[in-house]
Parts: C-alpha cells; structure tokens; sequence
C-alpha cells in the first residue's frame, strides 16, 4: 500500500463513463484524497464539460455509445485550448493493439478494468505531479522573459543614457589637451587619466551592447573566407602598431557558413587577444589554420595562461593578467563564445603561462 502522504497533488478531474458504478466508485476514491471530481456519462457531454471549464485530468472510458473514448479523445486533441489536457484512458479492453492506439491518438496513460484503487490514486498522482512541474516551468520561463525584457531595457538605458555624458566627458578633454592652455605636467597626467579612463568605461559599454545583440541578431548565413577575413584583420592591427614584428601564417582558402558580421567579430576578438598577448614576446607569432574540415585554430606564443583558469576564460569581466600588464575589457571572450554558441559550435582553449594559447572552434552551419 501507498501511503496517504505521497498522494498530495490534488486536482479537479473530469471522469467520462457510461457505466454508472464506475462513476460512482471512482469518484468516492478521488474525492477521498482531497480531489474536485465532476462526472458525465457519454463522450458528447465529456466535450462540453471540458469546453466550458477544463479540467486539470480526464479519465476517459473507450467503449461508450455514439462517440467513444478515442473519438472524444482526437476532438480534444485537435483543438489548442484543450490540447494539452492529460487523458488516463480507463478501459477493460487489454489488447496491446488497443493501448497502442489510446497512446498514439495523444493519451498519458492507461488503466484496465477492473481497477485497482491503489493503481488508480498513484497514476492520476503521477499525472497531476506532472502537470504542476510543467505549469511551473511555465512561470518561471515567463519570469526569464521578463528578466530578459527589463535586461533589454536596461542595456537600451547603458548604451544611450551613459553615453552621452561620456561622449561629452571625452570631447571636453580632447579640447583641454589640444588647446595647449595647461602647461602644469601633472594637470596634463592627470587629464590623460580622465580621457583614458573615459575610453576604458566606453569600450565596455560597446562590448556589453555587443553581447547583448548577438542572442537577438537572427542569424544570416553564408559562404564566407576565412582566410581573408582574418588577413584583413591582421592588416589593419600592423597598421595600428607599425613598429611591431609580428610572424602571422594563415592557411589560405578556409570556407565556413555563417553570419559574415558575427564571425568578423569573433576572429577580431581573438586575433586581437593573439596580438595582445604576444606583445611582451621578441619573435611574436601567430596562426590560423584548419585542424579537420570544421575545425579551426588560432595559435599564439605569448602570455598564455593556466589550464586550471580554463573554466572562467570565456566568463565576462573576468581577467586571467593584471589590467596594468595587459589591457581589456574582459569581454572579448565572452563574446566569440556566445556568437559560436548561436552557430550552434563548439569553442575551447589550451594554453600554458608563458608557452602561449591555442584557440579551437568547430561551426556546424
């Protein structure tokens, strides 16, 4: 035997069965355990039952008049605002070609007659129990849309709210410094602090505007160069640090789909990141190259960092160097991992300190 605390989802239940015992006796089990229990005896008053008020569970006979068990059934089914109700399938027919049938037209369960009380609590438990977890599911998914709703509002408050005073910020200290008006040395250190700060605090705010639009972007995809992509990239940081020596090698001709704007952003994020880190180096290298047919890496020997750092490297805003020995916002990563996420690809690092890194990622576009 079960015991009575294990029954405790309670639930109005709808029973349809043209045989009057049967009503009666599963009715006085339900209701025994706590349980709203409305009876009809033919599959027509089954569906106005539930269209004027639909129950949480339906326990449903096979063989009745008229319109049987898997005719009310199929009606249900076939309408969105009933769709989702569970039907038991309570019947003395036990030929699996019967049970097959009650599953296939959408039921959750089946009961033989004649029934064990015992049998009956414990499967309508179980449905019931199934339809809470759902209905909760439900509100915490709506919960999410609303913390992502107030997340968007938030971001659109960042991006336009926040910049326009940095913006004013930036310009009023590009005319303090242009102007010649302030010869002291440590004004002049101190204004750059500002200005430097001021471009610091906006290339975050673009970051974080950048990350928040890559899971609404919808996707455009097609055949893009990677090769090409990333030596146009490594030709505009040569022109950003003339003076570097840097020894790039990449494979020529690498085909991928994908979105053309959102893959340019991520091999700029991590060939920047090769750039960077290879900066305290002499002989700074770097490469990309094709590992298998979807498979791709890019190679450096700079920094590096600690394999067991390899779970926060694609977290935001966390930093694996000091900010004074390497710059950043500490988003860079975060970003390339959620656009190669929505091509539904894979990314992953290995590296050690001072042996350089190694960045693997597959797009299955």
């Amino acid at each position: 035997m079960y015991p009575d605390s294990y029954l405790k989802h309670q639930g109005d239940i709808l029973i349809v069965d043209d045989v009057p015992e049967n009503l009666q006796l599963l009715s006085e089990i339900l209701v025994d355990k706590g349980h709203e229990v409305r009876q009809v005896i033919n599959g027509g008053q089954a569906l106005k039952a539930v269209a004027a008020d639909p129950p949480d569970l339906i326990l449903l006979d096979i063989k009745m008049p008229v319109l049987d068990g898997y005719a009310v059934c199929r009606k249900l089914k076939e309408n969105p605002d009933t769709a989702k109700i569970p039907i038991i399938f309570i019947s003395a027919l036990n030929d699996v070609f019967d049970k097959v049938k009650a599953f296939s037209l959408g039921g959750v369960d089946f009961i033989n007659k004649p029934f064990d009380m015992y049998e009956v609590l414990i499967r309508v438990e179980n449905q019931l129990k199934i339809l809470r977890n759902a209905q909760e599911l439900e509100e915490k998914n709506k919960e999410l849309e609303q913390i992502n709703k107030d997340l968007k509002s938030f971001n659109y408050m960042v991006s336009h709210d926040l910049r326009r005073p940095l913006t004013k910020l930036l310009g009023f200290c590009e005319i303090l410094s242009s102007e010649n008006t302030i010869s002291d040395p440590e004004t002049l250190e101190i204004l750059d602090i500002i200005g430097h700060s001021a471009q610091e605090m906006n290339s975050i705010i673009s970051d974080l505007m950048r990350l928040a639009e890559i899971k609404e972007r919808k996707l455009i995809l097609e055949k893009i160069n990677l090769s090409e992509m990333a030596t146009e990239i490594i030709e505009i940081l040569r022109l950003e640090a003339p003076d570097r020596q840097v020894d790039v090698s990449i494979t020529p001709e690498m085909y991928v789909k994908g979105d053309r704007r959102l893959l340019r952003m991520a091999l700029e994020n991590l060939l920047e990141n090769a750039w960077k880190y290879t900066g305290k180096v002499s002989n700074a290298q770097i490469e990309f190259y094709p590992v298998d047919s979807q498979t791709y890496c890019i190679q450096d020997n700079g920094a590096g960092f600690s394999m067991a750092q390899q779970e926060d490297l694609f977290l935001p805003f966390k930093r694996l160097h000091n900010q004074s020995d390497f710059e950043g916002t500490g988003i860079g990563l975060a970003i390339v991992k959620r656009i190669i996420d929505v091509h539904r690809g894979k990314i992953w690092a290995e590296g050690y300190l001072n042996q350089g890194t190694k960045f693997y990622f597959d797009l299955t576009h």
